[in-house]
């Protein structure tokens, strides 16, 4: 009996301190990534070509501050922008996603090639796509007919203001046509 107890105390005292000794850090990018959530968290995050990108505006002394995450709707209440940036040395990123015809959770293919320039009520060609652009160097990449993507809808509340959701996109350099940049493992949740 005494040895049983032994034996069971052992085993015991093993199992919690393999436990302990076994968690290891997550070397996948994706685990450096927000959880898709759907709660308003005011969250962003998806792989560039492979890479973790999160959005981060600290200061870096050469640009006035952006919010971080920004998502409205543009001009009607059918139009969805969503604005993530990145400034920071020595990145100065951003990555857009338009929904032209937004009716709340449901799949919109992005497959348009489209400007969207200035402030709501200026002109541009406004077509459901996504864009991402490095401001230093002046490289803008979006989505067309042949480099397309999706974003998934999974929550809109109008009344807490809360709109979710998960994307995905290959997008074709606008000045050098060879050169494409591949976004995956999207999510967002924000608050409008």
């Amino acid at each position: 009996m005494k040895n049983s107890i032994t034996h069971i105390l052992l085993l015991t005292l093993f199992t919690i301190l393999s436990a302990g000794s076994c968690k290891k850090e997550c070397t996948d990018p994706i685990c450096q990534l927000p959880p898709a959530t759907q709660t308003g968290a005011n969250t962003m995050g998806c792989l560039i070509n492979g890479k973790p990108w999160l959005p981060d505006t600290r200061d870096n002394g050469s640009m006035p501050r952006l919010m971080p995450i920004s998502v409205s709707l543009w001009q009607t209440p059918t139009q969805l922008y969503c604005r993530f940036y990145r400034q920071r040395d020595p990145d100065n990123q951003a990555v857009r996603i338009f929904i032209k015809n937004f009716v709340g959770v449901g799949t919109y293919i992005m497959d348009s090639t489209s400007s969207l320039i200035g402030f709501p009520g200026t002109t541009g060609v406004l077509k459901n796509h996504f864009n991402f652009s490095e401001l230093n160097t002046r490289m803008e990449y979006v989505t067309n007919v042949t480099y397309k993507g999706e974003v998934t809808i999974t929550t809109y509340n109008e009344v807490l203001r809360i709109v979710s959701g998960t994307f995905s996109f290959k997008a074709q350099n606008i000045n050098a046509t060879a050169d494409s940049v591949v976004i995956s493992n999207g999510r967002f949740d924000s608050k409008m």
